[in-house]
């Protein structure tokens, strides 16, 4: 698998009910930006599979990350400003397509 390019940790949170009472865990993965793919936790794409990487920011720490993909857009929460790995993806799409 060729370098990783960039990486940016997504908070992904889990609620469900335990003894009557709502339980939330919030737990940390990385996003992780190849020449070929993009990684995450559950989740391989090949690079001709991802169309596009955008983001919205609400504030300073709450950021969404959007994956354009053939599987349709799946959404990341961020805390870092994506900025960055946005970037590097559509620089590394320029260079192939």
């Amino acid at each position: 698998m060729p370098g990783l390019l960039s990486s940016i940790v997504y908070i992904d949170t889990e609620r469900f009910i335990e003894a009557g009472e709502m339980r939330i865990i919030q737990r940390e993965y990385h996003l992780q930006l190849f020449e070929d793919e993009v990684v995450a936790s559950a989740s391989v794409f090949k690079l001709p599979n991802v169309w596009d990487v955008s983001y919205k920011s609400f504030s300073q720490d709450a950021n969404l990350l959007y994956l354009h993909t053939h599987r349709g857009v799946i959404t990341y929460r961020v805390h870092e400003d994506p900025g960055h790995f946005v970037k590097t993806f559509k620089k590394l799409k320029n260079t192939h397509y």
